[in-house]
């Protein structure tokens, strides 16, 4: 397939089949940017390309929550926000805030030094003191609440069917700011980060895999699959409305200098096609915003699927410009 990328961005081209099978090629483009302690902004142009998979923070990707999300779908609605980050505290601080901030995506996350699960004086299991920070906090599920019961954090901890066990192990240290723990104040997505296709409420979307679907469907996707289980972020990290790729971004908490402030210049790609000796236009939406604020760097996503004819050869051309 001829792509002509006349960007600085990095993209992916693969064909695909829609909900019904037909025919399709997602083409997927990335922008990079690096953004200096200064808040001067500058195009990467050795930056990622656009991930086929889930990347995992751990080894085992069965066991370990997401760093950096697959951009493998053929559309996506509205706009996730990720942000991969670590809570920077005070000397002799036991805890710290991070927030993040771009247009209606408000989020804050307090990080508290390590401490262990201890009996409340009700019952039940709490945490224990906090000790100082000694060393930036990951802002990642895995210090969160939740655990193999819990179907919104697999690899949290303090969710469990026998608590006794719990006791004197490592606590949970992320919570959402202003909320006390536990999975009532939705503590169990106390982080920034991309969650599992498996958890709630993203696995809600991916439609009814049952007897009516094997005899009728199958191998293809349910009836009632519905796009938003490529979302892969919390709710209150996506934006049903497609955020602008000049919307100001705010992270305080999550850097070694305190405060990650940019806005990125307002350039988004166009996608066309020539079929069949046509030229089409095919509309696009930023679907995601990946912050490292660890390597000082934002990664912007757009895609768009354009139908394949039966003749192959009739899609002379893709254009990015």
């Amino acid at each position: 397939m001829n792509v002509q990328n006349r960007t600085d961005g990095k993209h992916l081209a693969l064909p695909m089949k829609d909900r019904d099978g037909r025919g399709e090629l997602a083409v997927i483009v990335k922008y990079t940017y690096r953004v200096s302690p200064s808040g001067r902004v500058e195009r990467d142009d050795d930056g990622p390309e656009p991930r086929p998979i889930d990347l995992p923070n751990g080894e085992d990707p069965a066991r370990s929550s997401i760093k950096y999300p697959s951009e493998l779908f053929d559309w996506k609605p509205g706009t996730d926000v990720v942000l991969v980050a670590d809570a920077w505290g005070r000397p002799g601080a036991t805890y710290a805030d991070v927030s993040l901030r771009m247009g209606p995506v408000q989020k804050a996350i307090r990080a508290h030094g390590f401490r262990v699960w201890q009996r409340g004086m009700l019952g039940g299991l709490v945490p224990g003191p906090a000790m100082p920070l000694r060393a930036p906090v990951p802002i990642q599920y895995e210090l969160a609440w939740g655990g193999e019961e819990d179907l919104r954090n697999t690899v949290g901890t303090g969710v469990t069917k026998q608590p006794a066990q719990l006791v004197n192990q490592p606590a949970a240290q992320l919570e959402l700011a202003g909320k006390p723990l536990g999975e009532r104040a939705g503590g169990n997505q106390a982080a920034f980060g991309p969650i599992m296709r498996h958890w709630q409420p993203r696995v809600t979307y991916a439609g009814t895999y049952d007897k009516q679907w094997e005899e009728t469907r199958m191998p293809l996707l349910p009836a009632d699959f519905d796009p938003r289980f490529h979302v892969c972020v919390p709710p209150d990290q996506w934006s049903p409305q497609p955020l602008s790729p000049g919307e100001p971004i705010e992270v305080l908490g999550g850097t070694e200098d305190g405060a990650f402030r940019v806005a990125l210049p307002p350039d988004a790609p166009r996608f066309s096609s020539l079929l069949d000796g046509a030229r089409r236009e095919h509309p696009t939406h930023l679907d995601l915003v990946l912050i490292d604020a660890r390597e000082r760097r934002v990664e912007l996503t757009w895609r768009v699927a354009i139908p394949l004819p039966r003749k192959l050869e009739m899609l002379g051309e893709v254009r990015i410009q």
